[in-house]
């Protein structure tokens, strides 16, 4: 503290010693511009005020409000997704509130290495660690879904590390949502549906500015937005209930597919009901939810020129996750409940809370100035429904609370901006600033009933008598011992400096130190430049360091599951880094992420032309994620050994590895007005990037010398950072307006994407497997054994939407996403000669054709109506 101390101060004294010139440009957003306007002053990646993205050193896109909405989405990640080359998003299933909490990525990297700001304050993240089995897996989001988009002016999307500038997470790059700050009133409702019939949804949006004074405004924005699912299951085709063999008692039904329908073998005789129900069972697709925000964004003058300005907004999302159907004949399913069977569903609440307030000025001292403080926290409230715990046998609640969790954050900063003339036609600019940050990560137990072994054993069928699986369905409620508590604080000296060298030549650097209460200190610096050649070109480039602090979620976070292996109780448990169990395995604290980042493209504009082609490399240093999972005899009996007795499988957080991202960005703006006024504005984005790995941690030393050889982090975690996202995305998108008539489409080619589907198959199975599939092999150890990889195709997705301008006040439009109906490739497939060598396919015996990795989702066409009212 006392060493920070010194060098703010030491810092500041040298600053405002130096003397007044020129005051930096107000640093505040334009209103919107009409689509496709490439001339928009942008505000993010430099504190010396705005300038078009062509004129920055570093890419840099700006998406007004009108572009995120165009072809009536309604989803701020979605419309990102569109937008923006490099950033993409998966459509996680069955993952929790990882359903509604979507990891967004930016250059090929995760949701914790994309830092996010409103109106250039930095905005908290989710209280939930992302423990599903896909994309994000051990990473922490923000939570985009707490942002009426219709509050907005524009979103500003930095593609360079700039954590220089901006502090932790800011890797691949910043994400800037900048409010919309203009007076008067806006009303707008959106419709969708799928032309399978399903996914109804909507959008209601009310915003209205009043003037406050010279300038001042307070806005207001509310919005509900309602989805109801999609569902592109498959009948499931197994056996459902016991079989009766030959002696005339229950055996265990088949989990292959058709064996309930007599496709394949079924386990004994069937049950006449097999042949009665209903057998489309499985939800597949988009979970229901409705979501309903409150926005608002205040600037004040007062006296002295002196501006006070205050944002933020409350939301709160309700969801109803069901996920993966119970058969009767599983030792899971309560027949007594549930004779038929059963879906467990996760009533899912997720609130957000977010307020900002500050004061800046023109003149202290000679300095702009800006002081704030933000405060934000996002609550989870987790409760399983239709739900039960097996060994309470009859007296079991079918409703159990899951888990809680929030995250609180409290960000204060003073920044100070100076502009010095130095005898030239250009000033030398120069900021400063101090930041102080606290956070607060806890986890909450569930109900006690939702994860206690009520001692009740399987009351009927082939297995009755033995022990029951216990916790509640589909996994045990958080138990005393899997609460957290933690808080840090951290303080935070910055400085940059920019100045602009005859005319042609931009140079800028900026260098921030900060201190963590939990793990020391770190430095780090960028250096930027562009240079104005002929013709309209001018090259640019950057080189910075940039990290990434540990989430307190990464280092608290403690789930467990109680479940019946090889006829034995057993605990599966992420372990916290710092728990016992997991030290004795090889876990250490956890260490921040680095990264040095190098950036350099060329830039033209001319007439209505502009255009970048930006590369980029990131290396990236001690990347988090979740190891793989460790589960073997010898483990639980070295652990029990040492006083953990009761764990059969274990996994915790871990930095794992270390990867190099390699990549190119491409956005061509165009735009013509026609002799009749008539106006065409076309972009084309595109993006490349390819992830390596410079390091994959061994097998750890606790876990190695009993003879284990799994590695930290295996095959299917690996393609997860290299595979599991489109190395490459182009968009075309196209607009013309005549009259008081809109035109608009868009083309999205997402490449291909990759996962391990299949693990551990001999060569007979794989022969019946993957005929028809694009996949590859990866041989197990020493055996004939193989893993398997599928790879599914690009895709390209058309949307269009036309649009009328009724009155100056009333305007009108419908269209469609995915206009041509494309789906993604289909999963490996269960068949019966799969069956017969052994093994199911990859979609879950039959029900699930299509991957949750796909980044555009697999719910088909979908058609709107817009009706927008301005006054």
């Amino acid at each position: 503290m006392s060493r920070f101390c010194s060098l703010a101060s030491a810092l500041l004294a040298t600053v405002f010693a130096m003397p007044v010139a020129g005051q930096a440009a107000d640093p505040q957003p334009t209103p919107a511009m009409d689509v496709g306007d490439a001339e928009t002053v942008i505000v993010t990646g430099s504190r010396f005020g705005g300038r078009t993205a062509t004129e920055s050193s570093t890419p840099v896109d700006a998406i007004s409000r009108a572009e995120l909405q165009q072809s009536g989405r309604v989803d701020l990640l979605q419309q990102l997704r569109v937008q923006v080359p490099s950033f993409n998003i998966p459509r996680p299933l069955g993952s929790g509130v990882g359903d509604y909490l979507l990891p967004p990525s930016l250059r090929g990297l995760g949701p914790g290495e994309v830092l996010v700001l409103i109106n250039g304050k930095r905005r908290h993240t989710s209280s939930d660690l992302n423990a599903s089995n896909g994309v994000g897996r051990g990473d922490v989001s923000v939570d985009f879904n707490a942002v009426p988009s219709f509050a907005l002016d524009r979103a500003e999307v930095l593609r360079d590390g700039a954590a220089a500038q901006y502090g932790s997470d800011a890797i691949s790059g910043v994400i800037n949502l900048m409010l919309d700050r203009s007076v008067g009133t806006a009303a707008q409702a959106t419709y969708t549906q799928t032309t399978r019939g399903d996914g109804e949804g909507y959008q209601v949006s009310v915003s209205s500015g009043a003037p406050i004074g010279a300038g001042g405004v307070f806005r207001l924005t509310a919005e509900i937005t309602g989805q109801n699912a999609t569902d592109r299951s498959r009948p499931d085709t197994r056996q459902q209930y016991f079989g009766i063999n030959a002696a005339g008692r229950p055996v265990a039904p088949s989990g292959n597919f058709g064996s309930g329908t007599g496709l394949t073998t079924s386990n004994g005789a069937l049950d006449p009901r097999e042949a009665t129900i209903d057998r489309r069972v499985f939800r597949f697709g988009d979970q229901p939810n409705t979501n309903k925000k409150l926005f608002y964004n205040l600037v004040a003058p007062l006296p002295g020129g002196t501006e006070l300005y205050a944002f933020g907004g409350y939301n709160r999302l309700d969801g109803d996750i069901e996920y993966f159907f119970r058969r009767a004949g599983q030792d899971e399913t309560l027949r007594a409940f549930y004779p038929d069977g059963y879906r467990p569903r996760l009533d899912s609440r997720i609130e957000n809370l977010s307020t900002a307030i500050g004061l800046r000025g023109q003149d202290l001292a000679g300095f702009g100035w800006d002081l704030s403080t933000v405060y934000g926290v996002n609550t989870q409230d987790l409760t399983y429904e239709n739900s039960v715990n097996v060994s309470l046998g009859t007296a079991s609640p079918t409703r159990f609370y899951r888990l809680g969790s929030d995250f609180y954050q409290w960000t204060s900063n003073l920044d100070l901006t100076r502009d010095i003339e130095v005898g030239d036609d250009a000033p030398l600019q120069l900021a400063a600033g101090l930041e102080y940050r606290e956070e607060t990560y806890r986890l909450f137990s569930g109900s006690p009933d939702g994860s206690r072994n009520g001692g009740v054993p399987i009351l009927d069928g082939p297995n009755a008598g033995r022990p029951a699986i216990i916790g509640a369905q589909p996994g045990p409620s958080n138990g005393p011992d899997d609460r957290a508590s933690l808080s840090r604080h951290s303080y935070a000296l910055y400085g940059e400096v920019q100045k602009r060298f005859f005319g042609r030549l931009l140079l800028s650097g900026a260098v921030r130190h900060e201190s963590y209460s939990d793990f020391g200190d770190t430095t780090n610096y960028k250096l930027a430049g562009r240079v104005e050649l002929i013709g309209g070109f001018a090259v640019r480039g950057s080189y910075n360091t940039a990290f990434r602090a540990p989430a307190l979620a990464q280092s608290g976070y403690n789930a467990s599951n109680t479940l019946i292996l090889n006829g034995a109780q057993a605990i599966v448990r992420v372990a916290a880094v710092d728990s016992a169990v997991a030290r004795l395995a090889g876990a250490d604290d956890l260490k921040p992420e680095t990264s040095r980042n190098l950036s350099a493209g060329i830039v033209f504009a001319a007439g209505g032309v502009t255009a970048a082609l930006d590369g980029y490399r990131i290396r990236l240093r001690d990347r988090i994620a979740i190891s793989s999972t460790f589960q073997d005899a010898r483990l639980t009996s070295f652990l029990a050994a040492n006083g953990q007795a009761g764990f059969s499988a274990l996994s915790y957080l871990t930095n794992a590895v270390d990867t190099t991202t390699r990549g190119i960005d491409l956005v061509i703006n165009a735009r013509h007005r026609f002799s009749d006024g008539s106006l065409f504005a076309g972009t084309l984005a595109g993006n490349y990037n390819k992830t390596g790995f410079d390091r994959i941690a061994g097998t750890p030393a606790p876990i190695a010398a009993l003879g284990i050889a799994t590695p930290l982090f295996d095959l299917t975690q690996q393609l997860r950072f290299s595979d599991s996202l489109p190395r490459d995305k182009v968009t075309l998108d196209l607009n013309y307006t005549r009259g008081a008539v809109t035109f608009s489409v868009t083309n999205t080619r997402y490449g291909e994407v990759s996962t391990v589907a299949l693990v551990n198959r001999t060569p007979a199975q794989i022969a019946a497997l993957i005929p028809g599939f694009d996949t590859r092999l990866v041989r197990v150890g020493t055996t004939a054994n193989s893993d398997i990889i599928q790879t599914f195709g690009a895709k390209v997705l058309t949307d269009v939407e036309l649009s009328w301008q009724a009155t100056s006040a009333l305007r009108l439009s419908a269209g469609a996403q995915n206009l041509f109906d494309v789906y993604p490739d289909r999963n490996i497939a269960s068949t019966v000669a799969s069956v017969a060598a052994g093994t199911n396919g990859a979609d879950n015996a039959g029900t699930q054709p299509y991957n949750a990795i796909s980044p555009f989702g697999f719910n088909g066409r979908s058609v709107f109506v817009r009706l927008g009212v301005s006054l």
